[in-house]
């Protein structure tokens, strides 16, 4: 399958795509290869170093085993898929719809000769004729424009007893209607989110859709030093130029990660990890 140049997108996939086609060079160089929330066991840690935490605390839970199939759903700059083939001997695939997002992953994994391949394809839309023992999603779920439906369709890509591995920000339970507009509004503007649903609506969704939970946390007091360093790296001049030359889009994501702090601090928004396998 050849990476093509351009896909069918609408609406806010559109915007999504064009963030992170201006913006992915940027964040390799300011946020690092992994573009999600970093997981700090002992607050010490490096931002690359919490990152490598959160993909290897999943990779334990999930039992990723040598030679896995993994299914890397928005791989970002290919990041994850890289650091599973090399350091869990797994053979990765990643999709994304950033065309400059797949051009990196495919020079990073040849630079570092690793077995991972990376296409341009809209997850919501995925045409793979293989299966896979695990499909990977974090910090891309909540982009999408029909989760329930993803997580329902995602299954015909697994192999039975293979895993469904999430992790991602979810509103915190029984928030009102005063706190989601509050909180929870100005984080989905921003960051470019549809929606935000609470973890046991996801646990709901995998039992309805034939999985099994086999491990379920809420991870949010080791996560939420991301959007400590998160606030101090959108400080600098580089990043407002960037926003001010590219527009609103940027504007208002730089603009939202005080409310994403804010939100996490608070408990209005949770990081929660699940891994769900297929019955």
């Amino acid at each position: 399958m050849n990476v093509v140049s351009s896909l069918k997108l609408s609406g806010i996939k559109q915007n999504i795509q064009r963030f992170y086609d201006i913006s992915s060079p940027y964040w390799v160089q300011l946020w690092g290869e992994h573009i999600h929330d970093g997981y700090y066991l002992t607050g010490k840690e490096s931002k690359e170093e919490a990152q490598v935490n959160l993909i290897r605390l999943l990779a334990s839970k999930a039992n990723i085993q040598k030679g896995s199939k993994i299914l890397d759903v928005g791989c970002g700059i290919g990041g994850t898929s890289i650091y599973l083939a090399k350091n869990f001997g797994a053979r990765t695939t990643g999709v994304t719809i950033s065309t400059v997002q797949v051009e990196m992953a495919q020079k990073t994994a040849q630079q570092q000769k690793t077995n991972s391949a990376f296409y341009l394809m809209d997850a919501e839309q995925m045409t793979f004729s293989e299966t896979f023992d695990a499909l990977w999603i974090v910090g891309v779920l909540t982009h999408f424009v029909d989760e329930e439906n993803f997580i329902k369709g995602a299954a015909k890509f697994l192999n039975h007893g293979s895993k469904f591995i999430l992790g991602d920000w979810m509103v915190a339970e029984g928030i009102t209607e005063a706190e989601r507009k509050k909180y929870i509004q100005p984080v989905l503007q921003g960051m470019l989110m549809p929606n935000s649903y609470s973890i046991n609506t996801y646990l709901q969704w995998f039992i309805k859709y034939g999985y099994r939970i086999t491990y379920t946390e809420d991870v949010t007091t080791k996560t939420t030093k991301t959007w400590d360093i998160a606030l101090s790296i959108i400080k600098k001049p580089a990043v407002y130029k960037l926003a001010y030359r590219e527009g609103a889009i940027f504007i208002n994501f730089l603009q939202c990660i005080r409310a994403m702090r804010r939100a996490m601090k608070d408990g209005k928004l949770r990081y929660g990890v699940i891994v769900a396998e297929k019955l």
